[in-house]
């Protein structure tokens, strides 16, 4: 049958075309090679205005795909998903401010809800008192539309099973398809521990940011194995996709992914049993006993390196080694950026140095004792420890915030899990906190939260563990009022 093709269509067909041919032409004839990604551009956005569920579940796609750019030394992104982030946030508030129905009853009012706000707010606390506001302002903004995009748009999007399949298959699809292509490539390499960076460009800047969203999407794949009859080919497929993810982490050579791995049965008999609160309490003592003992008349120094036997080694084997008797360069630098950052926070003990503040702070505050082959930072990295970080750019009352949302998260999850009525939805809630614990595993040597491969699922598992407890007690109210 033919149709005829209105007026309105063939603009807008025009418009994409002369916007592309001009775009090219621009990037050809200035060397910015991004400005040919304009048509695309008006494409998502044209995309969020008439369906933003689309350019939701787009987003996620583009997650395992993206890659840093830097416009300059001072101004970088992820590109594309971080500006489809910003997009969508634009969507979220407009769409809200007129169907402020659309979200789950009662959602900001939660209880985890509140106290992720009252975290966000003191973000923006910090950088009005930080000691350059412009670099906390842009942290600031990054924080504002990772937490509307997923801490929020989440809920409105996903509010069934269907929904969180739909989901988890626009990221698994692009992830799988990425480990299968680094772990060929690596496979040329011989499965070298000194080559495994090369394996991941260009859309993981190394094998950390690799092997951390592997391991954080893990307990999804478990769950979703829930979801298919025997026999079928999505679950043998995800199957075969347990043990290429298990070979995978292993062939990263990231030595808290694998710690993370094993915290899965042990996380679960955790919250089964309800020892939740006691293992949190647990972590915190041994955690204070351990810190008052390194800097009880100052016992730090004895565990500073030799430089000159402090290396980067090749082999993996004696990386593991080398790291428990101090000789490895990327441990031996994590406690030079330690050291730095715990003088720091004494200069700033209550509202830090402001977000996004250590990397350019910190050299002034580090001691030569420590300091390693690779101490000039290259990568521009942070203090690779989430919590020191916050301590440092934050100040106490920031890492008290963060550490209480964390007690919250944990307790409130547990209690969730065991008021599910049913048995699909408790398999739900305990793989959105295995994901949270597996995002904590990663943050103890790393600051990842910030980042679009880890910080999104962080979001995304607060987003839809007070959704899923709005529902069951919606369900449990109608079931009650039909008795």
């Amino acid at each position: 049958m033919n149709r005829t093709i209105d007026k309105l269509e063939l603009g807008m067909f025009a418009f994409l075309g002369a916007i592309t041919i001009t775009s090219v032409l621009a990037a050809l004839g200035t060397g910015l090679h991004y400005l040919a990604l304009i048509p695309l551009a008006v494409m998502i956005v044209y995309t969020g205005v008439i369906n933003f569920r689309i350019l939701y579940y787009l987003l996620l796609f583009a997650i395992p795909l993206s890659m840093e750019y830097s416009f300059s030394d001072s101004l970088g992104t992820d590109l594309p998903d971080e500006p489809m982030m910003v997009g969508l946030m634009g969507c979220t508030i407009l769409y809200l401010l007129t169907n402020y129905k659309a979200l789950p009853t009662g959602y900001f009012a939660n209880f985890l809800m509140v106290v992720l706000f009252i975290h966000y707010s003191w973000i923006f606390a910090a950088a009005l008192n930080s000691v350059s506001f412009v670099v906390s302002f842009k942290q600031f903004l990054a924080k504002t539309w990772y937490i509307t995009t997923f801490g929020v748009l989440t809920a409105v999007i996903i509010r069934s099973k269907n929904d969180l399949k739909t989901a988890f298959w626009c990221i698994y699809i692009p992830l799988t398809l990425l480990i299968l292509q680094v772990m060929v490539r690596h496979a040329l390499f011989h499965f070298s521990f000194e080559d495994i960076n090369k394996a991941m460009y260009p859309f993981f800047r190394n094998h950390v940011n690799y092997a951390a969203i592997i391991s954080v999407f893990f307990p999804f794949l478990l769950l979703a194995r829930t979801w298919y009859a025997r026999g079928s080919f999505k679950l043998r497929l995800l199957n075969f996709s347990v043990l290429l993810y298990i070979v995978a982490i292993y062939f990263s050579y990231t030595r808290t992914c694998y710690m993370a791995l094993l915290l899965v049965y042990p996380f679960y008999l955790v919250v089964k049993h309800k020892w939740m609160k006691q293992t949190l309490l647990v972590l915190i003592l041994g955690v204070t006993l351990f810190l008052v003992h390194l800097f009880q008349q100052n016992n730090f120094l004895k565990y500073a390196p030799n430089f000159e036997e402090t290396i980067y080694h090749d082999d993996f084997g004696s990386h593991l080694s080398s790291t428990f008797e101090g000789k490895d360069v990327s441990s031996m630098e994590r406690v030079y950026r330690w050291v730095a950052a715990t003088r720091m926070f004494k200069e700033h003990p209550w509202m830090g140095f402001g977000p996004g503040n250590f990397y350019p702070n910190y050299q002034h505050y580090t001691l030569s004792d420590f300091e390693t082959y690779v101490s000039d930072n290259p990568e521009r990295s942070t203090a690779h420890d989430y919590f020191l970080l916050l301590l440092v750019e934050q100040g106490t009352i920031g890492l008290a915030i963060f550490l209480f949302l964390t007690f919250a998260i944990f307790v409130y999850g547990e209690r969730l899990y065991h008021k599910m009525v049913s048995a699909e939805d408790k398999r739900i809630v305990l793989t959105l906190l295995m994901v949270i614990a597996m995002v904590y595993a990663n943050l103890l040597l790393s600051d990842m939260m910030e980042t679009d491969k880890v910080g999104p699922f962080y979001f995304i598992s607060i987003a839809l563990l007070v959704a899923w407890d709005i529902k069951n007690r919606k369900s449990i109210s109608l079931q009650a009022q039909s008795q």
